[in-house]
C-alpha cells in the first residue's frame, strides 16, 4: 500500500517586525504545525512572510521609548493594562521573557533581512531568522533599526556568514523597493492589520488565533 500523498497548505503571512501579536502568532502557528505532525495530519507546510508597515510615522533614525509611545497612543490609564494582557497572552504562547522595555522606530531594515533570507534560503533560513529577531527584539529590549543588533542577528539566524557581509547589505538600498512594492500590494489586498495569515491562497484569518485555532484550520484543509 501506498503512503498517503501529503496536501501542501501554503502560508502565506503578512507582518511587521514590531507588532507584539505578530511575534504570538509566529510562536502560535509553528507550535500548530508541531500538532498537525503528532496528530500525522497528511499536510506539509510551506510557509513565507511578507512585509508590512504598521506605523509610517515612525522615523527611520531617530528611536523612540517603546513604553511611551504606548502610553501617548492608549493614554496613561490603559497602557499599563494593555501591557498585562499581552505579556499573559505571550506566556500562553510560551514567550517567558515578553516586555514592553527598549526603543521603537521603522523596521524597514529587519524586513529587508527577512527576505534576503528567504531569498538565499527558502523557509528554513527565514524561520532561523525570526527565531532570533523576534527574541532580540521583544524579549531582549534590542533596537529594531539598529544595524549592530540587525548584522548580528542575521549572522546568528545564519541569512550572513559575517557581521561585515551583513552591514554591508543593509548599508546598501538592496530590498527597500522590493519591501515598499510588499507593503503597497498587501493594503492594496485589503490587510489593514498584521499578523494577517493567507492558506493556499484563498482562506484568510487576521489575527493570532492560538495554536488550536491554527490546527483547527489545518484539520480543515487537510479534508478538502
Amino acid at each position: 500500500m501506498s503512503a498517503t500523498a501529503l496536501k501542501t497548505i501554503n502560508i502565506h503571512v503578512v507582518s511587521d517586525s514590531i507588532c507584539p501579536f505578530c511575534y504570538i502568532g509566529y510562536k502560535e502557528i509553528t507550535s500548530a504545525m508541531e500538532l498537525a505532525k503528532k496528530e500525522k495530519l497528511p499536510v506539509e507546510f510551506k510557509m513565507k512572510y511578507n512585509p508590512f508597515q504598521l506605523d509610517p510615522t515612525l522615523s527611520m533614525t531617530h528611536p523612540i521609548n517603546k513604553h511611551e509611545r504606548l502610553k501617548g497612543k492608549l493614554g496613561a490609564s490603559r497602557v499599563d493594562a494593555v501591557e498585562r494582557d499581552v505579556i499573559a497572552r505571550a506566556k500562553e504562547a510560551g514567550i517567558q521573557n515578553f516586555n514592553y522595555g527598549g526603543l521603537i522606530r521603522q523596521s524597514t531594515d529587519s524586513h529587508r533581512l527577512i527576505a534576503k533570507a528567504y531569498e538565499l534560503g527558502g523557509e528554513a533560513r527565514q524561520r532561523a531568522f525570526l527565531d532570533v529577531l523576534f527574541p532580540g527584539y521583544f524579549e531582549r529590549s534590542q533596537d529594531i533599526g539598529d544595524h549592530d543588533f540587525l548584522a548580528e542577528t542575521a549572522v546568528a539566524g545564519g541569512v550572513y556568514a559575517t557581521k561585515a557581509e551583513a552591514l554591508a547589505f543593509l548599508k546598501s538600498s538592496e530590498g527597500v523597493d522590493e519591501y515598499k512594492k510588499n507593503v503597497r500590494e498587501a493594503q492594496q489586498r485589503g490587510v489593514h492589520g498584521v499578523p494577517h495569515f493567507t492558506f493556499n491562497n484563498k482562506y484568510a484569518v487576521s489575527g493570532a488565533q492560538g495554536p488550536d485555532g491554527f490546527l483547527d484550520i489545518f484539520r480543515q484543509l487537510a479534508k478538502k
